[in-house]
């Protein structure tokens, strides 16, 4: 499919690809402990990017908590706000890939 392809012209470190996928955010600014819910529409290994009813400052330290189909329980990951859009944010795992094994 033609979509999930990136442009010859981008030179991002990992492949995005369109998801369609509920999310949980949890940002430590939020007052009391709800999460707030929103919805994934594209994955990298390296980040998210979701959109979600919320006021997420840029540089904000958040956990994002979404469906695996891999695994049973849902995965929680921590995270840097990096971009925003009005409602859609540009998150960037905060993982070291070479714990798990990839380059």
């Amino acid at each position: 499919m033609a979509l999930n392809r990136q442009l010859a012209g981008d030179k991002r470190r990992w492949e995005r690809r369109l998801v369609d996928i509920p999310v949980r955010v949890v940002a430590d600014d939020l007052k009391g402990t709800d999460a707030i819910l929103g919805r994934g529409t594209k994955m990298s290994a390296g980040g998210i990017c979701f959109f979600a009813l919320a006021n997420l400052a840029i540089g904000a330290q958040i956990e994002v908590e979404f469906a695996d189909s891999y695994c049973a329980a849902p995965t929680r990951v921590s995270g840097v706000v990096r971009n925003r859009q009005v409602y859609l944010y540009g998150v960037e795992f905060l993982i070291d890939l070479r714990e798990i094994g990839r380059p």
